[in-house]
């Protein structure tokens, strides 16, 4: 064993590194940034949110009246309990029989590498774990940004917890009229979402996420028309540049001197216990309006998984922790259960999504369910 380690750990390193979307976050996910307090050991997360108001600092007669008094900053305490996401994948020692793909890379000159087969089926277990915990992290940045709240459930769909950001409800309202109907003024819509939202963010908002249906009645309508027409610098750009998160840009619009970009983003998911179900992380009739990215303060942690218990044949291989490049944080397992005869491999992780600057973002239904 000890002559086949290095050569093992070598090839389980390869193979991580070949994984395509191994540094890759989801397209909302990518808008919560890590920073250096973002890998805990900790169960809750708290932090104070500081409001130090919009006042305006009043006239003193003269500079031996003293001073006026100045309150300080209003603030919250935000304690929020980390998500806990826990998968395994058995492998039962009759499945090293089957071959496996790309053998070649664990075929020594003595014949089959058993160890190598296991490696290999705990390894493509590991990474579907990785794909559904990065989903996860994509759902709940999409319901954070569409509803100012995340709603966790368990496997059969329960919810278990409700994280509420209290997020003013105004941030979220419905389009006057629906976007699909005659009569929708979309660019009034979104002047009027930007009017609520800006006094209290003290920005303007500049990127607009649009789920698929939203885009689509967006572009043929009237008024939209009477923008893009109005000179070639107001033209939208109307054939899409991914720009590698599974969004499109679609361009930007100049609406009387504003500039506004746009994005189409119509990903999809398997919602865990819905066989042959697929649904969209961005409803298709929501707008995700966000101030300009500079100026958006959203954070991405992770949250502490104790792990005492050693093993000493399978640590060296996985390790008992996998952070790409600053990106995620997760925990590997591989344990041997004798009486089962079968191998294990669990993935763990604790991602949450806190949107510090909770006043500079809003969403707008422009196409309810029902429309």
């Amino acid at each position: 064993m000890a002559d086949i380690m290095p050569d093992m750990l070598q090839h389980v390193a390869e193979m991580f590194r070949q994984e395509p979307s191994a540094r890759d976050m989801g397209f909302l996910t990518s808008l919560f940034k890590v920073g250096p307090d973002s890998f805990t050991d900790v169960d809750k997360i708290s932090m104070d949110m500081v409001y130090g108001g919009n006042d305006m600092a009043p006239v003193i007669r003269d500079l031996g009246t003293g001073a006026v008094v100045v309150t300080i900053d209003r603030f919250e305490n935000m304690e929020v309990p980390f998500p806990v996401y826990s998968l395994e994948t058995p492998v039962n020692i009759r499945e090293l029989m089957n071959r496996m793909p790309g053998e070649n890379a664990f075929t020594s000159a003595r014949g089959v590498h058993w160890m190598g087969r296991m490696v290999k089926l705990i390894k493509d277990g590991t990474s579907r774990h990785i794909r559904m915990i990065k989903n996860a992290m994509e759902g709940q940045a999409a319901q954070v940004l569409t509803t100012g709240k995340c709603t966790l459930t368990d496997e059969d769909g329960n919810a278990i917890n409700v994280l509420d950001y209290q997020i003013p409800a105004t941030h979220f309202p419905e389009a006057a009229v629906p976007w699909s109907s005659s009569g929708a003024t979309p660019i009034d819509d979104l002047d009027a979402l930007d009017d609520t939202i800006r006094p209290a963010a003290q920005c303007d908002m500049a990127n607009y996420v649009m789920g698929k249906d939203a885009w689509r009645n967006f572009i043929k309508n009237e008024q939209v028309h009477k923008f893009l027409d109005k000179s070639i610098l107001n033209a939208l750009e109307i054939s899409p540049q991914m720009r590698g998160k599974g969004a499109a840009y679609l361009g930007q619009l100049n609406t009387n001197g504003k500039i506004r970009m746009f994005w189409g983003y119509d990903a999809t998911y398997n919602p865990w216990g819905k066989p042959g179900t697929t649904e969209y992380f961005l409803d298709p009739g929501k707008v995700i309006a966000l101030a300009p990215y500079e100026k958006l303060d959203f954070r991405r942690y992770f949250g502490g998984i104790p792990n005492i218990k050693v093993d000493p044949v399978f640590d060296p291989l996985f390790g008992n922790k996998l952070t790409v490049e600053g990106e995620y944080d997760f925990k590997i397992r591989v344990w041997f259960d004798e009486d089962a005869e079968t191998y294990k491999g669990r993935t763990r992780s604790r991602p949450l999504l806190v949107p510090a600057s909770k006043l500079r973002f809003g969403c707008m239904t422009v196409i309810p369910a029902s429309a």
